[in-house]
């Protein structure tokens, strides 16, 4: 899955608040604080999710990529299927351009065809739901700029 937005926020604000949740889960997680400067390329770290079916799995988060305030890339990974998020950022004139990308690899074929169906059936409320996340990052930074 591929998505565009445009935000009317700055590169760096964004990628400020992405480094801030990273951080965040991290210490929800593992129970450790990690500062800014900690995180980079190959950093990783353990945390238990709930999977779609309702169990929780434990999954390790790996930085591959992180150039401030321009990329950031990570791995979560299962004993079954790979999941890699991609945000690129660009300032323009009208604030900020981001590219978010989202590729899963399952380790059989036979899931890989299942999560290709199920995406095509999802994909328009995924879509939505992800505009809505980054309408609601936007609205974050624009309310802590006037306080």
């Amino acid at each position: 899955m591929e998505l565009r937005v445009q935000l009317q926020v700055s590169a760096k604000e964004v990628f400020e608040q992405l480094l801030s949740s990273i951080i965040q889960d991290i210490n929800n997680s593992t129970g450790q604080t990690i500062a800014m400067d900690q995180l980079s390329k190959d950093f990783s770290y353990e945390k238990s999710i709930r999977n779609h079916m309702g169990y929780n799995v434990t999954v390790k988060v790996q930085i591959n990529e992180l150039i401030q305030p321009i990329k950031y890339s990570a791995t979560i990974e299962n004993p079954k299927e790979f999941n890699t998020i991609e945000y690129s950022l660009k300032d323009t004139v009208k604030g900020v351009e981001i590219t978010y990308k989202e590729n899963y690899k399952a380790k059989s074929t036979l899931q890989n065809w299942n999560y290709i169906l199920i995406s095509l059936i999802y994909s328009k409320g995924s879509k939505k739901k992800l505009h809505n996340q980054f309408a609601y990052l936007e609205q974050q930074i624009l309310n802590g700029k006037s306080q």
